[in-house]
């Protein structure tokens, strides 16, 4: 459907997904770092014991979860933009 558009309405659909994967970008890193600016706070308050094995071992598991599926989100959404940046410049006006 999007190739039957003209050139000047697929670059505003291109740059509306360009514009949403950005926003999903930024808010995974600002999740990312809330997170980890979080665990370090319930560090330095003693929340958490660091000395007791399984609540570390909880707290490691459960950042590792976070981590890893928070950067597969960011990895993701660079190669979106990546891909949809250069579909943009191919457009011809």
């Amino acid at each position: 459907m999007i190739k039957r558009l003209s050139n000047k309405s697929r670059k505003n659909l291109l740059d509306l997904e360009f514009n949403k994967n950005l926003q999903y970008f930024n808010t995974s890193i600002i999740l990312l770092f809330t997170y980890i600016i979080g665990v370090t706070i319930v560090f330095l308050t003693k929340q958490i014991d660091y000395r007791n094995p399984k609540q570390l071992l909880l707290v490691i598991l459960v950042s590792i979860v976070i981590i890893v599926a928070i950067t597969a989100f960011m990895f993701n959404f660079d190669i979106n933009l990546k891909k949809i940046s250069k579909e943009i410049k191919t457009l011809k006006f």
